[in-house]
């Protein structure tokens, strides 16, 4: 048994190599950036945005070897078999107002475990907006992340700073399995000495001060959007103009002049969308009546294209009809696979439909389905080894075998391909229908 949540466990190693396995196979495209900005001289606590509910911690914990110590909500904790199985996880609880100011009493005692976890050089993981929400933006931080890093300050020993590590999670969809993700670590809040450099400040005004640096450290690492009234127009123009090929090649090489390096896979993207969303702010800020009525017209189209089944996607790089030609024959020729993968991968797609059937809330969906397809992965394998060994020679079975490993992923990936081309297809059919195309 370990004695401290952070301390070496064999079995959670070994098992985590499975998890991390499985995490970067739940991505098309899986992007980690900045680890070198880890500072290696002082004691840790990192800080993220909360977009994707348990697919955040499950990203950051697959993003390096290290030990990490995750928080949770603690009304998660109330079952016996859930607290011993969380902690074995390496999470865990956090108290909030809304589970009483009795609970909230406990979290002197989350401040002191966490606290022991920073001073043993195990980064401490804690989401600071509190609660999660899919959207590129940021909700305000809770105080809880500075109280930890003032009692880790008060029993470190002289000389050694502690650090806040301000992270940024990036999904291309935040609940579509196959889809991409970015993890940034951006450079280190050095906490102990904007301590000592505010010290004259109160309490209160210092905090602030340190909540207000890292809301604008945790901006710098995703697409971030101000949450107004304006954000999902400001979204919708963002991905009309940076999808668009002629804007996005214009706008990664001004950027990469401009920075003297070359941006590579997911942060080519996201550089041109948050280029894309400065356009739309600069533009609201210089001229706010004519940001009013472009992105009153892009709220429009975007409204239209939901309810025609039509990507934002399709109409920034509309395909020509050769292009189309050329996606339909993929398709054609992707089928006999994908049909392939439907019947062997039924063993893990129809458990999810059954077991999460009628739910709604895609946050959790998302997380439930991820831990069905790693619970099923492995009798799966061995389900398909009995059946194809058992009913044909060595060699077909071992051909068909080879085949099923990959095809979960195919059938998704084939199947978002396919609703791309469906859109293409729409798009081309209606957009003379639109009520007044932009962009």
């Amino acid at each position: 048994m370990r004695q401290h949540i952070q301390d070496r466990d064999p079995l959670y190693t070994f098992l985590k190599v499975f998890v991390d396995w499985s995490v970067k196979s739940s991505y098309r495209k899986y992007q980690i950036e900045g680890l070198e900005n880890i500072p290696a001289d002082g004691s840790v606590i990192w800080s993220s945005n909360h977009t994707n509910a348990l697919m955040d911690p499950m990203v950051l914990l697959s993003s390096s070897v290290q030990r990490k110590v995750f928080v949770a909500r603690a009304d998660i904790f109330k079952k016996k078999w859930a607290r011993k199985a969380l902690s074995f996880l390496r999470v865990m609880p956090i108290y909030r107002i809304r589970d009483g100011i009795s609970a909230v009493k406990h979290n002197d005692e989350s401040i002191a475990q966490a606290t022991g976890v920073v001073l043993d050089g195990v980064p401490f993981v804690i989401y600071p907006e509190a609660t999660h929400r899919p959207k590129h933006s940021l909700l305000k931080l809770s105080k809880g992340i500075f109280h930890i890093a003032e009692s880790v300050i008060a029993h470190s020993p002289e000389g050694k700073p502690v650090y806040i590590q301000p992270i940024g999670i990036e999904y291309g969809d935040y609940f579509r399995f196959r889809s991409t993700v970015l993890v940034r670590f951006g450079k280190p809040i050095d906490v102990t000495a904007f301590m000592a450099g505010h010290q004259d400040d109160p309490e209160p005004v210092r905090l602030l001060k340190l909540r207000d640096l890292l809301t604008e450290k945790l901006a710098e690492q995703i697409v971030y959007i101000p949450d107004d009234d304006d954000y999902d127009a400001i979204w919708e123009y963002t991905k009309l103009k940076a999808d668009n090929p002629d804007y996005f090649r214009k706008t990664i090489s001004e950027i990469e002049s401009a920075e003297s390096c070359k941006l590579k896979g997911l942060l080519r993207i996201q550089a041109v969308d948050r280029h894309a969303v400065a356009d739309a702010l600069a533009l609201r800020e210089n001229d706010p009546d004519k940001a009013h009525e472009l992105f009153k017209k892009v709220d429009a189209q975007r409204l239209w294209r939901i309810q025609n089944g039509i990507s934002v996607y399709s109409i920034a790089d509309e395909p020509g009809g050769f292009k189309l030609f050329l996606k339909c024959l993929v398709a054609l020729l992707g089928l006999p696979y994908y049909l392939f993968s439907g019947v062997v991968g039924s063993i893990k797609w129809i458990p999810v439909l059954y077991i999460l059937r009628g739910v709604k809330d895609d946050a959790f969906y998302n997380t439930a389905r991820y831990g069905i397809r790693l619970g099923l992965a492995i009798p799966a394998l061995i389900v398909w080894t009995l059946v194809y060994f058992l009913l044909f020679n060595w060699k077909i079975a071992a051909v068909l075998l080879l085949l099923s490993l990959p095809s979960f992923k195919f059938l998704y990936d084939y199947g978002n391909y396919f609703r791309r081309f469906i859109s293409d297809v729409r798009w081309k059919l209606k957009k003379k229908r639109v009520p007044e195309k932009v962009l």
